[in-house]
């Protein structure tokens, strides 16, 4: 709770918890009890059952294999003349490759994990993660995405180049977005990487907002 901010009474609410549970529980008059436990750990799923349950260990899991990037790593960019670095937010949320899985990470989730430097990045660009398979090698999961939101996408898409899809149903997917032949005025077309995965056709509007990808910073480097 200190480290995401957060107080008896909001964490009550999002996890549906009752009424002075928590309190309770760390003045050791009442255990917190499995379903209690069960429901903040589906709620916080970046939070160690062991940590939560023992207090050994790291109190946060590794997400996935989300990279570690330290700073002093891509720092480094000896940029060329003319070529401008800006530090961009990464954001602790996630996209997802595949279709039909949900993301890792909630818009309940999101903090400013750090800062990291892009070449000729843009004052709103930020920086998420990518999980799941169906985008590698291209984006391997546990990548870092500098992304650039698309406002005039229902006009322009730009067919071939990758990105960040923001549906409405809060799921984030990335994916290579191509023209549909049978109605491109409604629908798109998402090709995954991985050629273990089809195409498949999504609606337009199903498409809250379009975010182009970049830049993609893996284990392998830039």
């Amino acid at each position: 709770m200190d480290y995401k901010g957060l107080n008896d009474n909001q964490v009550t609410l999002q996890c549906h918890l009752s009424k002075g549970l928590l309190g309770q529980a760390r003045t050791g008059k009442s255990d917190l009890g499995e379903k209690a436990i069960e429901k903040i750990l589906k709620e916080y799923p970046d939070l160690n059952r062991v940590w939560l349950l023992t207090g050994e260990g790291k109190m946060l899991n590794d997400m996935g294999g989300f990279v570690e990037v330290p700073d002093e790593e891509v720092i480094n960019l000896n940029p060329k003349p003319g070529e401008n670095v800006i530090m961009v937010p990464l954001i602790n949320i996630d996209s997802v490759g595949s279709m039909e899985r949900n993301n890792s990470l909630t818009w309940r989730d999101q903090y400013v994990v750090r800062h990291i430097p892009f070449i000729d990045a843009r004052p709103d660009d930020v920086a998420i993660y990518q999980s799941g398979d169906s985008m590698t090698p291209g984006i391997p999961s546990g990548s870092i995405l500098h992304i650039r939101q698309v406002h005039d996408w229902q006009e322009y898409f730009g067919y071939g180049d990758t990105f960040v899809l923001w549906l409405k149903d809060e799921r984030r997917i990335t994916k290579q977005v191509l023209k549909c032949r049978e109605d491109p005025k409604n629908y798109v077309v998402c090709h995954s990487f991985n050629p273990t995965f089809e195409d498949e056709e999504l609606p337009k509007k199903f498409i809250r907002q379009v975010w182009k990808v970049i830049t993609i910073l893996s284990d392998k480097g830039w």
